[in-house]
């Protein structure tokens, strides 16, 4: 008889693992005997004392501090949660680098000890990488059903490269055609993204990804004035964001 199956996943009030707080934690128990999901929990978390909530964060996962305000504290769910998983398998999407290390040290705070590489831990996003490897090579067989030696190319030669990167474009278009590469500013630090079927400007790195510059600018001028005085970004990226200051 296999073990139960916990898959888990949280939202946070941010990215650091040692300072931020988880804000929602949701998990099903899963019998891999029967093929059926026979538990599940939800509970959305108010962190203990003065937190602050990411702009980043907030515009993923839409959770308020006023939506949080009259929810339990981590240490009044800490038991609840730690009694779900206790000698269940887990499974979690980039758990590992993410989400379990973020419970391991809410759990800790509590005075609970979760060890999660004592139990068979299923990461399905590591599983897709090495399954999907984007090299080239993988890629083209992927695609093709062959390896590049077997059509005579090889691996890391320019050439071979160039007609294997064509062979995969060509069927790329037949499954689902595509448009080019939308490029904005050529350091890559600003794309469109939509916002309620708005397409807008926004950062794709550093402290205000995923962010529209419209909003940085309103709240945070001295974050643009820092990448126009910076010579780590071309010209196209400075005059968007004089653009937005001015």
């Amino acid at each position: 008889m296999s073990k139960p199956l916990v898959v888990f996943d949280i939202e946070t009030t941010g990215l650091d693992k040692k300072k931020d707080f988880i804000i929602q934690f949701s998990a099903v128990k899963y019998d891999r005997d029967n093929g059926i999901i026979v538990d599940s929990i939800n509970h959305y978390i108010q962190p203990s004392g003065n937190y602050t909530m990411s702009v980043v964060g907030l515009t993923k996962h839409r959770i308020t501090p006023k939506f949080l305000a009259d929810k339990p504290t981590f240490v009044d769910v800490a038991v609840d949660i730690y009694n779900f998983i206790n000698g269940c398998d887990i499974l979690t999407y980039n758990g590992l680098g993410f989400d379990a290390p973020f419970l391991k040290r809410e759990f800790a705070d509590c005075g609970i000890t979760w060890n999660f590489s004592e139990v068979d831990f299923y990461d399905a996003y590591r599983e897709e990488l090495r399954r999907n490897n984007n090299q080239l090579s993988s890629t083209f067989e992927r695609y093709t059903g062959k390896s590049m030696e077997e059509v005579g190319y090889t691996a890391h030669d320019a050439m071979s490269d160039v007609k294997a990167t064509l062979e995969i474009f060509n069927m790329q278009q037949k499954i689902q055609s595509y448009e080019p590469e939308e490029i904005l500013t050529e350091d890559g630090f600003i794309r469109t993204m939509d916002f309620n079927g708005q397409q807008k400007e926004c950062f794709c790195v550093g402290k205000w990804k995923d962010v529209s510059i419209e909003y940085v600018a309103k709240h945070d001028k001295s974050y643009l004035n820092w990448v126009i005085s910076s010579p780590d970004f071309d010209k196209n990226t400075k005059q968007i964001c004089e653009k937005y200051l001015s």
